[in-house]
């Protein structure tokens, strides 16, 4: 199993070099214009739309303090430097990355399949030839008031991890029985115990019991509640027993062939769970990734009456249409290659002399939510002869992020296309910006400073730096405020907000050179006196303005004051705050939405349900 990002990156971009030539082009004229409305997602909302002005811009360029270089050269010499460097190696890895079935068999719809089939996700998918876990079994029984739910179906991996993992604890200490809830209906799909469970990868596993009284195994009666230290609520003759339960938990995430995403279970058994590893000498490694599997959900009931247990999904569901959320465990084989090959074969349906195909194809990457999309999308859909089809890629691309070299560089292919629409450009960009990565800096600084870039397009450059937080842009984003029209210094100024943190009390759409002057000599001020700082520096002082103090033992406490200022302070502020957030409490949020009550309405809603876990679980670190 190989996990080298580079390595795929290289390979697609080796193919896409080898496709280019096949790529067909056609008149701007001919094109009608795409869907828009996923091109600037959430930041639409805040930040100004100015109308393309196709006319010439007349300043002449600045002289940079970095040379940022021809983006597509710079680009296009590193990955053929990369290459150079593979060597032969390149062509080695076609082999297992050939797919077994072409194009035309994926796109078959009447396709027949053999075995247990779990698309979508976990919480809104579906479950084909279900595999079925008996009533009864050598190590293993369904608690009785679940039966007649017919809930007990899953994939084929799920029910025979539930099996491994019983007759393990079996094998330690004969004569255990494990007692399962909930898996899944037959066929997938909504039940109303739970809101996951759909796609035949969720199990509901009661915990093992034992006597308070003389400390003897006990058949679980049902899911029972414990508290946090192993007593059962409403049962005071039960106990939760670490033991059997910390070995079934180990059997189940160190199986061989079968991973496990989560097992689901309250912060306090947790605990109770991984001190017994450590009294037991398990190895560190082991009690890392159990630390990592055991997790008690942020957004749902705190899991004390039962395992919850997920599994990804497999390879061949995977590539049909089967869907993970996060997060990706380095140890779980994520079917990557896999999914670069269905990839590779679905890209030769552009050779299809029939629109339908290729639409088709794009469809099923859509499906599959295929990372290697963009790719695709970029290097051969947004050149289709049918406009549909051009326009589907484009809206693909879009959708689907991307961090490729492949894409990055094959949107700025498209942009600098003469055939490419203002719209198109538009969204072209928007992929560059939402990508945040260096390729997309130094193409964007380079159009900035051709004379050649029309006025639209050099604000559509600028606006692309918006989520590019290096410090080393601030003196070329300052010495460009000098020469740049005043649409495109609002674009740039903003994102010397964002980088800094700070901002200047400064019209940049004056018309005053006065104004303009003074603006740039505060800035060159600024920036004389904290250049040398590191870039936390900046986020610290300008949060101590506001009355937040972030401390570096743990910055858990100032979440409340953080969350705070996404109502009250200016554009950057937020901006930083949602970004602070998310580094602060490994929690996801939209960088492209920057409007505050928004985001102040995402944040404190998940803050008030788990403010008092994860200040608990930052205390227990600390001890």
């Amino acid at each position: 199993m190989i996990h080298n990002r580079f390595r795929r990156q290289i390979l697609l971009f080796a193919l896409a070099s080898a496709c280019g030539s096949c790529a067909t082009s056609e008149s701007a004229s001919s094109r009608p214009d795409p869907v828009e409305k996923t091109s600037e997602e959430s930041a639409a909302k805040s930040a100004p739309t100015e109308p393309m002005v196709l006319v010439a811009d007349p300043a002449p360029a600045p002289r940079f303090v970095l040379d940022a270089g021809p983006a597509l050269q710079s680009a296009q010499a590193a990955v053929d430097a990369a290459l150079t460097h593979a060597g032969g190696r390149v062509i080695g890895w076609w082999q297992p990355l050939e797919d077994p079935l072409d194009y035309r068999a994926i796109l078959n719809t009447n396709r027949s399949f053999s075995g247990s089939l779990s698309l979508g996700t976990t919480r809104d998918g579906t479950l084909r030839e279900a595999a079925e876990l008996p009533f009864e079994g050598k190590h293993h029984s369904i608690i009785e008031r679940h039966r007649a739910r017919q809930t007990r179906y899953g994939t084929q991996q799920m029910i025979d991890l539930i099996k491994y993992g019983a007759a393990r604890v079996d094998e330690r200490f004969p004569g255990s029985v494990l007692r399962v809830g909930n898996i899944g209906r037959k066929g997938g799909g909504r039940i109303p115990w739970s809101g996951s469970h759909h796609a035949g990868r969720d199990a509901d596993i009661a915990f093992y019991c034992i006597s308070t009284k003389d400390g003897q195994p006990v058949l679980a009666p049902d899911l029972l509640h414990f508290d946090n230290e192993g007593r059962a609520i409403g049962r005071t003759d039960l106990r939760f027993d670490v033991v059997r339960n910390w070995e079934l938990a180990k059997a189940l995430i160190t199986h061989e062939e079968i991973g496990v995403q989560w097992l689901f279970i309250s912060e306090g058994l947790k605990h109770m769970l991984l001190d017994h590893a450590r009294q037991q000498g398990e190895e560190d490694a082991l009690i890392e990734r159990a630390s990592q599997v055991l997790h008690q959900p942020t957004d749902a009931l705190p899991h004390n009456d039962h395992f919850h247990l997920r599994i990804p999904c497999s390879r061949r569901d995977r590539i049909e249409g089967c869907l993970d959320g996060g997060p990706r465990w380095s140890w779980v084989d994520w079917h990557d290659e896999a999914l670069l090959a269905r990839s590779v074969e679905l890209m030769r349906a552009f050779d299809d002399p029939r629109p339908t195909q290729r639409m088709e194809a794009l469809n099923f990457l859509e499906k599959i939510r295929s990372p290697y999309t963009p790719e695709v999308a970029l290097v051969r859909g947004v050149r289709d002869p049918d406009a549909q089809v051009r326009q589907r890629a484009l809206e693909l691309a879009s959708a689907i992020p991307s961090w490729s070299a492949t894409a990055l560089v094959a949107a700025q292919q498209f942009i600098v296309a003469t055939d490419t629409t203002d719209a198109e450009r538009r969204v072209a960009y928007a992929i560059l910006r939402r990508s945040g990565d260096v390729l997309a800096m130094e193409f964007a600084l380079a159009r900035l400073e051709s004379s050649e870039v029309l006025l639209g397009e050099k604000v559509l450059a600028a606006r692309t730096l918006g989520h590019i937080m290096r410090p080393e842009l601030v003196p070329i984003l300052i010495e460009h405020l000098a020469h740049q029209p005043a649409s495109v210094r609002e674009e740039l100024a903003r994102v010397l907000h964002r980088i800094t943190n700070h901002s200047q009390p400064v019209n940049w759409t004056s018309t005053s050179a006065q104004a303009i002057a003074e603006g740039i000599a505060l800035w060159q001020r600024w920036w004389d006196t904290n250049g040398h700082q590191p870039r936390e520096t900046w986020l610290l002082n300008s949060y101590t303005g506001y009355g937040v103090v972030l401390p570096e033992d743990s910055r858990l406490v100032v979440v409340d004051h953080l969350i705070a200022l996404l109502r009250k302070g200016p554009e950057h502020v937020v901006y930083n705050t949602n970004r602070m957030l998310q580094n602060i409490t490994r929690r996801w949020a939209p960088l492209e939405e920057t409007n505050g009550e928004n985001l102040h309405r995402y944040w404190s809603g998940w803050w008030d349900k788990n403010r008092g876990r994860m200040l608990s679980r930052a205390t227990n670190d600390n001890d």
